[in-house]
């Protein structure tokens, strides 16, 4: 990419040398003298000429001459006019060839931007073609002894193996399934904009990184009452209130009693949970790859981020399912793209594949898990009342709508028929507020 960035430059410091070189003015040089070539062999003065010439303009602008017939009175028209012999005789003059570059400019550079651009695609199209499959070649050994198909393209009706599906030129996704604890995971390895030479310039001043996210779908009776999280402490706060299950269930722990480095925190709902899942060794895998780690997210009423109100009010809760979700980061802030680079995941994926057996096995004691039961339940309490809430609001502001709408009406009508509607009004009003009475028919003899 630098190789490519260098070119660029000098074409178009070419292009600004050629439209600066050359005389703007060449076109218009010519000799001191003019030769006019005809039966006499004069030289006449370009200033001389050129002032003949600029008078006959005028002369012929100011005067407008209306020719009549008695002008030609006595003048016979078939007789021909006495001439000498002084045909003008014309000299092919040489056309002058000689090209102008700066008077294209404009088109060499958009050019050498539109040639630039192409350039760029396809060279950053193939550089993320490279890392993609470079990851997939590393890690395919892994892959395929924990999971029985690897790289399923979903598509087919027959099982596909080894398929790294292509979502576009900087996105691809690997499907791996088989597995007993899981139904499957997803890879997603999200790469740079490289293709877009737009986003190759804005990396220059906002550095941003190659990802690879992780997602393990799981079944209901894949995973007991597990919310945890381990991520940046600079953005834990955020997060928390973002996402629904860390918001409702979980609350930050000390790091002090895990080997973690300091810049990242840790959310549980108990610290039971905690404590089995963050074991030692998972937390040196943790520390000595700090560059590549970015999180990890597991829960058993997992519904994505937060809905704002006024969407919640029209759609459904999404239903809560169980998931275990990793990000990583490849080092180098793009920078580095060679295949070698994608192979520092392994230790993070090796811990990917450990952590799945363990949210397997692992149950909650009898009293968190009654805890954990109780706050799932005071969730689905509190978003019923608030729906049901939202529902009357709703209603209300229709009522008042139609009420607002019927006196728009009235007031065109003339002002018997307003007295007529007030009465109306008021008789109805009078009936929903009174007494309820009711009436018994007793039958007689």
């Amino acid at each position: 990419m630098h190789s490519l960035w260098h070119f660029i430059w000098v074409a178009l410091l070419i292009a600004l040398a050629v439209g600066q070189s050359e005389d703007p003015f060449a076109e218009f040089d010519t000799e001191d003298t003019v030769i006019i070539a005809d039966d006499y062999d004069v030289e006449v003065e370009p200033s001389v000429l050129t002032d003949t010439v600029e008078n006959t303009e005028l002369e012929d602008e100011d005067s407008q001459v209306i020719i009549e017939d008695e002008d030609f009175e006595g003048i016979n028209p078939s007789e021909k006019p006495q001439t000498g012999n002084n045909e003008l005789n014309i000299v092919n003059a040489p056309i002058n060839m000689k090209g102008h570059w700066d008077d294209y400019y404009l088109e060499i550079i958009g050019l050498i931007g539109v040639f630039v651009y192409a350039l760029n695609f396809y060279t950053g199209k193939s550089i993320n073609n490279r890392l993609a499959n470079a990851w997939f070649e590393h890690h395919k050994k892994l892959l395929s002894d924990n999971f029985y198909i690897v790289g399923d393209d979903g598509v087919s009706k027959e099982v596909s193996e080894g398929v790294l599906v292509k979502e576009s030129e900087n996105k691809f996704v690997l499907w791996c399934t088989g597995r007993l604890g899981c139904e499957g995971i997803k890879i997603e390895i999200k790469l740079l904009r490289r293709q877009d030479l737009i986003s190759v310039l804005s990396q220059m001043f906002k550095p941003q990184s190659d990802t690879i996210t992780v997602t393990v779908y799981l079944s209901p009776d894949d995973m007991d009452s597990v919310v945890l999280a381990v991520m940046p402490r600079k953005g834990i706060k955020r997060l928390q209130q973002e996402v629904q299950d860390l918001a409702h269930f979980a609350t930050e722990k000390k790091v002090d009693k895990f080997d973690l480095p300091s810049q990242l925190g840790v959310l549980s709902e108990f610290s039971e949970v905690s404590n089995e899942f963050l074991s030692v060794p998972v937390c040196k895998t943790i520390s000595e790859n700090l560059d590549v780690f970015d999180s990890m997210h597991f829960s058993d009423y997992y519904t994505g981020f937060k809905i704002s109100q006024e969407s919640q009010a029209e759609t459904e809760r999404p239903k809560p399912v169980k998931r275990m979700i990793f990000n990583f980061v490849i080092p180098g802030f793009g920078k580095r793209t060679k295949s070698a680079i994608m192979e520092t995941t392994e230790p993070l994926m090796r811990m990917v594949m450990h952590m799945m057996g363990k949210v397997s096995k692992f149950k909650l004691s009898k009293e968190n898990k009654s805890k954990a039961e109780r706050h799932r339940i005071q969730v689905e309490e509190d978003f019923l009342k608030q729906t049901h809430n939202q529902r009357q609001e709703a209603a209300q502001a229709r009522r008042d709508e139609r009420k607002r709408i019927e006196k728009e009406k009235v007031q065109e009508l003339d002002a018997e028929a307003q007295r007529r509607y007030e009465e109306r009004e008021y008789k109805k009003s009078m009936r929903r507020s009174g007494p309820r009475v009711k009436q018994l028919k007793v039958k007689t003899g």
